[in-house]
């Protein structure tokens, strides 16, 4: 809607932001994501250079995210049947704010990752070392307490595949937890999580749970582990 009034422009475009944040989840995560990376770069002594790329990158992906939000409405309104032509338009706009996202992933890396590795390897290498085991009788005590869960959530016989808690999530966390304390090494670490994340968002992704079971499983394998090993502590 074209307005003569600079306010009232300013008006419609903040409606417009505001709809987007309310209706698009990948919106909530990015900007979640962003205040996040802005709160963790406070406790680091950054250059105003580098603050000044963080800015230009958030402003970048989420004015993609944004771009993409009104593609998708703009084809939605002029093509409502299915179109091939409306999915590659799509798609490839989808494409463009996956572009973006990485292109911000690369520069938290490039910015912050030296940084945090120091400090984090500083306090990972306080950890003593124990016993290689103790990861395989915590694996074990994870998925005991899995099968037990799962039993508890629902009557008759439990299923094998789905339920509460995800087992693969608990699994996958267990092993991060163990890698944590065998390698204490900043980058195995961030590398595991990356996995531990993929293996959890599968289980999402090929509807065998839901978001909850793997959050529960995600939590339940970190947190058994975890408290094993401060136990030998």
């Amino acid at each position: 809607m074209k307005s003569d009034s600079w306010w009232k422009s300013l008006g419609f475009a903040t409606q417009g932001v505001l709809y987007a944040v309310k209706t698009e989840r990948n919106l909530k995560i990015h900007i979640f994501l962003a205040i996040a990376v802005l709160f963790i770069s406070l406790f680091f002594d950054l250059a105003f250079l580098e603050y000044v790329i963080f800015a230009l990158t958030i402003t970048l992906v989420i004015a993609s995210e944004l771009f993409n939000t009104a593609i998708e409405y703009i084809i939605d309104a002029l093509i409502p049947e299915q179109s091939e032509t409306a999915r590659v338009i799509k798609d490839v706009s989808a494409g463009a704010v996956l572009v973006t996202a990485f292109g911000a992933i690369f520069v938290g890396y490039f910015v912050l990752f030296d940084r945090m590795r120091k400090i984090a390897n500083m306090s990972l290498s306080n950890l003593p070392n124990l016993p290689d085991h103790i990861a395989v009788i915590s694996l074990f005590i994870t998925i005991c307490f899995v099968v037990i869960f799962k039993t508890m959530s629902v009557k008759g016989i439990p299923p094998i595949i789905g339920g509460m808690p995800s087992g693969h999530a608990a699994i996958s966390f267990s092993i991060l937890v163990s890698v944590a304390y065998i390698t204490q090494d900043f980058l195995v670490i961030l590398l595991v999580t990356v996995l531990a994340l993929l293996v959890s968002h599968s289980r999402i992704q090929l509807n065998i749970h839901t978001l909850k079971e793997v959050a529960m499983g995600g939590i339940l394998g970190a947190a058994i582990t975890f408290f094993i090993y401060v136990f030998f502590l």
